[in-house]
């Protein structure tokens, strides 16, 4: 079989064939991704061959599989939003009724439980859509900036560091690190409760230091955030509209 960067194969467990996107990287270690789409990503180094790298798939394919059940059971595919007045959306973790005004100036205000989007043409929903979109990016910048200076000082190793901030719309993932010392978040994660958001953030920090999922980098990640294996399982349980 000819090595290219990217591979579609599948692998059968109890009868189901699972597809697996098979890309190799330059990277050193073995890695497995279930997405919350049930979609299943593998990443390995460039120098392995495939048939070793599907080896190893094989040997965790009934892992593969349980993280898709999961998903399935626990993540329905989410509503596709509409941004009609009555809606519910998402803030920090709590749910806010969408109330669309008139106006000739574009704005939102979080009053009580709704969420007050005045726009030129409430009747349009892409134009509702692109103002919510900006309060929702407005206040992520600051929400983010600040968990990450509070998760930067946990740890002696990590508060000297100084890294880049991005936020962006991923599909996938929740948040990034590159080896540049730039870190990723999802525009996505100002819907979920700082709780969550926090593991995230931390997470992705301990990337700094350790670029992998290695046992220094676990335990990193347990002297800063005790507790982040219960952030973790709340956030698996998490079902956000990333297309919108």
């Amino acid at each position: 079989m000819p090595k290219n960067h990217v591979h579609h194969v599948q692998v059968e467990f109890a009868g189901e064939q699972i597809p697996v996107v098979l890309e190799f990287k330059a990277r050193k270690r073995l890695s497995i991704t279930v997405h919350p789409d049930r979609s299943v990503t593998a990443l390995a180094p460039v120098e392995r061959s495939i048939e070793e790298v599907m080896v190893y798939v094989q040997r965790r394919r009934a892992w593969i599989a349980r993280q898709r059940r999961h998903f399935e059971r626990y993540q329905p595919l989410p509503i596709e939003k509409r941004y009609m007045a009555g809606e519910t959306h998402l803030y920090l973790g709590r749910q806010y009724r969408l109330r669309i005004h008139q106006s000739n100036e574009k704005c939102v205000k979080l009053v009580g439980p709704l969420l007050n989007v005045f726009v030129p043409k409430p009747q349009e929903s892409q134009v509702v859509c692109t103002a919510l979109n900006s309060w929702y990016r407005s206040h992520a910048q600051s929400i983010f900036e600040d968990r990450l200076r509070r998760c930067l000082v946990l740890s002696p190793s990590l508060s000297a560091m100084n890294p880049t901030l991005r936020i962006r719309t991923m599909k996938k993932r929740w948040g990034s690190c590159s080896k540049s010392g730039t870190i990723t978040l999802n525009l996505e994660l100002v819907k979920v409760s700082l709780y969550c958001l926090e593991y995230v953030v931390m997470h992705e920090v301990c990337h700094l230091r350790h670029h992998d999922h290695s046992a220094a980098f676990f335990r990193l990640l347990g002297r800063c955030l005790p507790d982040w294996q219960v952030r973790k399982e709340r956030l698996n349980g998490i079902v956000l509209p990333f297309v919108t």
